[in-house]
């Protein structure tokens, strides 16, 4: 049996219709049209307006564990001010304020970072101060936690908690 060839026809074919395709492009012929660009935008938006009901149920979850976060930090952070310079420091959370708020403080009070706010979705029961000693560990000689909690679910809530020998952080 002989083995197939190739039509050389067929083949000038394919490739005259490829350069012509090739040309029809570089002339602007071809590509979308209006009416197919707007319904490709309507489906888009159809599946964007489905998901936003499913994320917004996280963005409390989320403001929740942020703010244990950010606590975490500004408590490591007071804890190493006290290390470094060798003196006392204080973070001193304030229940007064809405939103929630709590600073950093040294030995004389005196506000050493910015006054941090907690996000309205979340407030905390927190001890009025926390004082680290220039050794690290907690003045007071005994841990200590901090607890926030979601403001529109009371059983939704974090504790960040402070040894009182070392004066490490944890967050579970």
């Amino acid at each position: 049996m002989p083995a197939a060839r190739l039509d050389t026809k067929a083949i000038y074919g394919i490739i005259l219709y490829t350069m012509k395709i090739l040309y029809d492009r570089q002339r602007g012929v071809g590509g979308y049209s209006l009416i197919e660009m707007t319904i490709v935008l309507f489906i888009i938006l159809a599946f964007l307006s489905m998901s936003v009901p499913f994320f917004a149920k996280f963005l409390p979850q989320t403001g929740l564990k942020t703010a244990e976060r950010e606590i975490g930090t500004v408590l490591r952070t007071a804890r190493s001010y006290a290390l470094s310079l060798n003196s006392n420091y204080n973070v001193v959370f304030d229940t007064t304020a809405t939103p929630n708020t709590y600073r950093i403080t040294n030995s004389l009070n005196a506000t050493q970072d910015k006054t941090y706010q907690l996000p309205t979705s979340v407030h905390f029961t927190a001890p009025v101060t926390i004082t680290f000693a220039s050794n690290g560990g907690l003045a007071s000689g005994s841990a200590t936690s901090v607890t926030i909690v979601e403001t529109n679910d009371a059983t939704k809530t974090r504790t960040i908690t402070v040894e009182a020998a070392t004066g490490a952080v944890t967050i579970p």
